[in-house]
């Protein structure tokens, strides 16, 4: 009898011990859509233009997903940049994005007024043509006609998507031989910019007058693959004129 009461006494006292143990508590990360931008505000039917969300995150950023939707409209892209492509019909469209890490998740909406001729003048440079993957260094350049210049700043506008290629690639462009994009990483592996790559470049201090200009963009593979990365468009934002590829 007294071996049971024992045994009693020691289990209430472990149980009086566990109960007093505390909760650990659970660390949640911190996330929030903090703003997100549109470069123009104002759109031409059929025009484009780049959004960019800006994301406040505790954790880490490689995990966060991106879900982008608009009510009317093409968006392009992923990750927290991507290109919005106007519909042909003018009127407000709302554009939103939703990000997570799978646990939390936070979003934003912006409106944009979609008009029914363009606010800006631009000169579609290419469109939808893979890099030929023959050298260590491969290339397309081209022969690009400037008529008009808006007088305002000049934008080179670029959307490149890694295809087939696996690995990271280095691009960088030039202008009549003079560099106006070092040599950045690109991809998805480490990730550089992820799997498309979408940049607008100031290039007012190159082209200033009209006339001919040789517009190329170099691409150092990590490895070349035959339609590993696909130019999906490059165009001048605020001049019109013609671009023929040079072989």
């Amino acid at each position: 009898m007294r071996a049971v009461v024992i045994i009693i006494f020691v289990l209430l006292i472990i149980i009086t011990i566990a109960g007093c143990g505390e909760d650990v508590p659970t660390i949640l990360e911190t996330l929030n859509v903090s703003d997100l931008q549109a470069r123009e505000q104002v759109v031409g039917i059929g025009d484009t233009t780049t959004i960019e969300a800006t994301v406040f995150y505790t954790g880490d950023p490689t995990v966060l997903m991106y879900t982008w939707s608009t009510t009317g409209g093409t968006i392009r892209g992923t990750g927290s940049k991507v290109t919005y492509q106007a519909p042909n019909t003018p009127g407000v469209y709302s554009i939103s994005v939703k990000v997570t890490d799978g646990a939390i998740s936070s979003g934003r909406t912006i409106e944009l007024r979609v008009t029914q001729n363009p606010t800006t003048i631009s000169l579609i440079i290419d469109q939808d043509t893979h890099f030929p993957a023959e050298n260590i260094k491969d290339k397309l350049s081209y022969d690009v006609k400037i008529t008009k210049l808006s007088g305002e700043k000049l934008m080179l506008h670029f959307e490149i998507t890694q295809d087939k290629d696996q690995f990271d690639a280095f691009l960088s462009i030039e202008i009549n031989g003079k560099s106006v994009l070092p040599e950045m990483a690109i991809g998805n592996e480490i990730p550089s910019t992820g799997k498309i790559t979408i940049r607008d470049i100031d290039v007012s201090n190159v082209i200033k007058t009209l006339g001919r200009y040789t517009i190329t963009f170099y691409i150092r593979p990590g490895n070349r693959v035959q339609n590993g990365w696909l130019l999906n468009e490059a165009r001048l934002i605020g001049a019109e004129g013609s671009s023929d590829p040079q072989q």
